[in-house]
């Protein structure tokens, strides 16, 4: 194969395509322009990423509370009793007595003593029950709320009933169901109380059934609800229910109403920090479209004009050889030598 040579002509037509092509400087990144158009045109939309996976993370995939509460067994147990003769009773033992001052307590101490725990309500009990009445229907709330109460959990009321009886507690927690009920025949003029029952805040899933004397105004009742409360009242006893499995036991604590919390109303369209978040990144969206088109018609190089076309400019133009032009030169010297100067031209006689 015969190579071919190094000196072969390049057509005219390569060559002024060659010559009209425009030669274009390298851009410098590091020039104020170019850094100030790279800031606009990536770091707000990486901060609105980042506003927005925020968002995310917030409604989302929100970190996992503290550990529910151990559950507590509130199955009632009895313990079986071997009868040695079929017609034997049952005789209570005498309780101990209460170590505390009468004042402190709702009831006197000889009735409070009556009352017995895991039980369901007994005749027994029905004399310190409408002494705590009373006490509740002489008293004054705002007395209660400032009241040293003892904040208590549900353990605490589960498994020391003793220690509790007849004392003023507080605790917190949500109503889930409440009614009117009637009160049985006494001398104290009650006729009805209302019943609650409470899941405690920081207790397990397990109720608190509470009786309150009266409701404030406007708070709603029935047997499905979820109304935040805050209880202040007189302990009475651990008490048996029907539940719907077995027989349960629950603390009972007796109060003149209860402290209501109730829910604020949802705000249109979501809640007041998703409509900030979404207002903002809307805003930044907006801030971030504008920069980055004032900053691409700004910021722009003018390119400059691409070279004429060499041949076309010097067209009309005569080239010479070096010697060529040397002897033109000293030709043009000869001829403005040759030719009369103004002072030699003979003037005309003045008339």
């Amino acid at each position: 194969m015969n190579a071919l040579p190094d000196d072969l002509p390049v057509s005219e037509p390569a060559a002024d395509a060659a010559a009209k092509e425009p030669q274009r400087r390298p851009r410098n990144y590091f020039s104020r322009g170019d850094n100030r158009r790279l800031f606009w045109r990536f770091m707000p939309p990486a901060v609105v990423i980042f506003l927005a996976l925020s968002w995310i993370e917030r409604a989302y995939f929100r970190p996992a509370g503290p550990p529910p509460p151990p559950q507590v067994d509130t199955v009632l147990k009895s313990a079986a009793v071997e009868r040695t003769i079929d017609d034997a009773v049952m005789i209570e033992a005498e309780p101990e007595p209460l170590s505390a001052e009468e004042d402190e307590l709702g009831a006197s101490l000889h009735a409070l003593e009556t009352v017995r725990d895991d039980t369901v309500f007994r005749p027994a009990d029905e004399e310190a029950w409408f002494q705590i009445w009373s006490s509740l229907r002489a008293g004054d709330m705002k007395a209660m709320r400032r009241s040293d109460a003892r904040r208590v959990s549900f353990a605490e009321l589960y498994g020391q009933p003793r220690s509790f009886r007849g004392r003023l507690v507080r605790f917190s927690g949500t109503v889930h169901r409440l009614q009117k009920v009637d009160a049985p025949p006494n001398n104290y003029a009650i006729e009805g109380y209302w019943q609650a029952w409470v899941e405690p805040d920081d207790g397990p899933a397990s109720p608190i059934v509470v009786y309150f004397f009266r409701l404030p105004e406007g708070m709603p009742h029935g047997l499905k609800m979820r109304e935040p409360v805050e209880v202040i009242g007189y302990f009475f006893k651990r008490w048996a229910y029907q539940a719907t499995d077995t027989i349960r036991t629950a603390p009972l604590v007796m109060a003149i109403e209860p402290i209501w919390k109730p829910h604020k109303p949802p705000v249109p369209g979501g809640t007041a920090a998703s409509s900030i978040a979404l207002w903002t990144i809307a805003a930044l969206v907006a801030i971030t479209l504008i920069a980055m088109r004032l900053a691409n018609s700004g910021g722009r190089r003018r390119e400059e004009p691409p070279p004429s076309d060499l041949s076309a400019a010097l067209s009309g133009v005569e080239l010479f050889s070096p010697d060529e032009a040397l002897r033109k030169l000293a030709a043009d010297e000869k001829t403005a030598a040759a030719l009369p100067t103004q002072a030699s031209i003979p003037q005309e006689p003045a008339s």
